[in-house]
């Protein structure tokens, strides 16, 4: 008699929960009631099933902090350039351990060797010479005119034109130059440059050729070309400690370094999951209440069927983690890198929800 009047129960209450119930009376079992009574007791019989969400925000504050470092060093041989970045980073390095930032804080993200050629004040007061042969000669055709670059080339002479004489066609005219410190040593020196030349041309059968002018003039130079060589060594500092980075700034600028316009704030994962797992039962406990609100006083809500929880970061936490202010991003591009902005960005948002099915309970009334 109670199991008939339990299969009545169940289906009439079917009516409602139509989508959502799962037993019948062809499933209805004793085993079947029997778990559910020592799930719930035997005043209460699941009908069903109910789904809601419900969101939350939390917001956190940036605790991790990135920036870069560029030490630039000069020599004037490669080795000297690499042992004076070695010696400044060493310094850095010293000073950062005192603030108790260690090698795993650090990152080398770029190094590179250049050699440059700049120019110096001459220190010695030196007078040099410049001797110039202009050279006309005639050229017939094109395989001529390919194979006189070709050896000009090998002078460093790239500049054939047409020599210019309304009466006179297929003549061209190219310049032989030689600087020297004395005027006999130049002028030597050019008229062996023009003999190599001219006994080239005679090989390729070019002999109509001819000195149209030449000159000799004093030149003085108050610079001299020297090459150099440099290193460029850029170091990658992260760490959680923001009240640090005007003091690593401050020393890095007395070592001479360049601190670089690409500082980014962020929160750790650690913190990150510390607060959300300080949310997720309060969110249950308000899922739970909007349930049981939800399905008023005429059922009772069961255990969670399940649930699932999800984070959703802002944009700034996304990729690098990092977040730059308005301000910083439309500077940057003509800001000098001596002007370092370390804006500190608000609090970060997250929103969390929390999605559930229950299970739905009738009270069942015994006679």
């Amino acid at each position: 008699m109670k199991r008939k009047i339990i299969l009545i129960l169940l289906l009439n209450i079917s009516a409602i929960f139509s989508s959502e119930a799962k037993y019948n009376e062809l499933n209805v079992s004793n085993s079947y009631l029997e778990l559910q009574q020592l799930k719930y007791g035997k005043n209460l019989i699941p009908v069903g099933e109910i789904n809601s969400s419900i969101f939350d925000n939390i917001k956190l504050k940036p605790d991790t902090v990135e920036f870069s470092i560029t030490l630039e060093t000069e020599g004037t041989t490669p080795t000297e350039a690499s042992d004076l970045n070695v010696k400044t980073m060493k310094k850095l390095k010293s000073y950062l351990s005192t603030l108790n930032i260690t090698d795993d804080n650090l990152v080398t993200i770029d190094y590179k060797n250049s050699v440059k050629t700049i120019e110096k004040e001459d220190d010695q007061e030196n007078t040099n010479y410049q001797a110039t042969l202009n050279v006309v000669l005639t050229i017939d055709n094109n395989d001529s005119f390919i194979n006189l670059n070709k050896t000009l080339d090998k002078y460093n002479i790239n500049n054939i034109s047409p020599f210019e004489n309304d009466k006179l066609t297929n003549y061209y005219l190219f310049q032989i130059v030689s600087v020297g410190n004395s005027e006999s040593k130049t002028k030597e020196d050019l008229y062996q440059k023009y003999t190599s030349i001219t006994n080239e041309l005679k090989k390729m059968g070019l002999t109509n050729f001819s000195i149209k002018s030449s000159s000799v003039s004093q030149i003085d130079t108050d610079t001299i070309n020297e090459q150099r060589y440099f290193v460029n060594n850029t170091l990658k500092i992260k760490i959680n400690k923001l009240d640090l980075i005007g003091k690593i700034i401050a020393k890095a600028q007395e070592l001479k370094m360049q601190v670089n316009n690409d500082i980014s704030y962020s929160v750790s994962p650690e913190a990150i999951q510390t607060e959300v797992k300080k949310h997720e039962t309060l969110l249950l406990n308000q899922l739970t209440s909007k349930v049981e609100r939800l399905v008023a006083q005429k059922y009772v809500v069961g255990a969670p069927i399940s649930l699932e929880f999800q984070a959703r970061y802002p944009e700034a936490l996304y990729g690098r983690n990092n977040f730059r202010s308005n301000r910083m991003m439309s500077e940057m591009a003509s800001m000098n890198y001596s002007d370092v902005d370390i804006y500190t960005p608000p609090e970060y948002e997250i929103t969390l929800t929390l999605s559930g099915s229950f299970e739905t309970l009738k009270k069942v009334e015994h006679n």
